[in-house]
């Protein structure tokens, strides 16, 4: 929804990203790590989405294994792919620094 809300010039990127991060503060303080692990999903999917690859990176390496703690077998299936991608974007980019140098 925060996606299609940006896309639509509807609401503003901090805007969006306070709404995931106050997900992932009540998921940390209730303990739950379903609500952080869908959350993180969420996250990963609007930054590959807007191709933000650093942020997506990060979020990957700060999430850890969040397929250990999603239910649906879509949901986990969709990660993977996203995950995958971000993988091959930073590859990408590390290799393009590289060849610059």
């Amino acid at each position: 929804l925060t996606t299609v809300k940006k896309l639509r010039g509807l609401l503003d990127a901090e805007a969006g990203d306070k709404i995931l991060d106050s997900m992932l503060a009540t998921a940390a303080s209730t303990g739950d790590v379903n609500l952080s692990a869908y959350a993180n999903s969420m996250n990963l999917e609007v930054f590959v989405f807007f191709q933000q690859w650093k942020e997506a990176i990060e979020l990957v390496e700060k999430a850890g294994d969040v397929r250990l703690f999603i239910v649906s077998t879509y949901t986990a299936t969709r990660y993977t792919l996203l995950e995958a991608l971000t993988h091959l974007k930073a590859a990408q980019l590390a290799s393009g620094w590289k060849k610059r140098q």
